[in-house]
């Protein structure tokens, strides 16, 4: 089953990236195959002018994590993910504030004015 990520939330383009369609967003996927920035993903997704932050959200639903949309776009970086024959797609935010904003198995980017609720621990270990 391949893996699909829905954006959804305050853009003007709301919709579903298959891994086909993620890779045609990566212009440089030659140079680091399954990987695309968050930043070209957003770009795609066209935001609204007031949308500040990106909730990303588990495809179970099971864990989310709502960071500063400047510091996603500029840091964040969805990469393909093979284990024992199953895809998923995981978001890395290198050099983030946490950890915490790595989600494993990405189903959806919600765009939204202000962070959501989120799963992270109000006291940060990372």
């Amino acid at each position: 089953m391949d893996s699909v990520l829905t954006v959804s939330g305050l853009i003007a383009n709301p919709g579903q990236y298959d891994l086909a369609d993620l890779s045609r967003l990566e212009p440089g996927a030659q140079d680091e195959p399954g990987m695309v920035r968050l930043e070209r993903i957003i770009e795609a997704s066209r935001p609204d002018a007031e949308a500040d932050h990106v909730t990303a959200v588990s495809a179970d639903g099971s864990y989310s994590a709502s960071i500063p949309l400047a510091e996603a776009t500029r840091l964040g970086e969805v990469h393909v993910h093979e284990e024992q024959g199953e895809t998923s797609l995981r978001l890395l935010v290198p050099g983030g504030a946490t950890l915490c904003w790595n989600v494993k198995s990405l189903g959806l980017l919600r765009v939204t004015a202000g962070p959501e609720p989120d799963s992270l621990p109000e006291v940060l270990t990372h």
